[in-house]
């Protein structure tokens, strides 16, 4: 089996359908508890009767996809997409 690169993701896009409560304030301080993630970026791109579609942006060091994901689903939310990923070498 050939041998899987080094490399860190810092920083993930993500464009997330969340329900209004929590708000983008509580929402982005959940998300920053998440290991490894040092800054959350939560814009609020639409809003419906009943949720919010927002764009989060999450940036670290080793930042683990599911680990957000996990924290995401259990406010409620669901990841549409992953628009952006960035991979650093140390």
């Amino acid at each position: 089996m050939p041998e899987r690169p080094e490399g860190f993701v810092v920083k993930v896009v993500l464009d997330v359908l969340k329900p209004h409560d929590p708000s983008i304030v509580d929402f982005a301080r959940e998300i920053n508890s998440v290991k490894n993630v040092h800054r959350v970026d939560v814009s609020i791109v639409e809003v419906d009767a009943n949720t919010e579609t927002v764009k989060l942006v999450v940036e670290g060091h080793g930042i683990k996809l599911e680990d957000v994901e996990a924290v995401v689903k259990r406010l409620g939310a669901a990841i549409h997409s992953v628009d952006q990923v960035v991979v650093e070498k140390r």
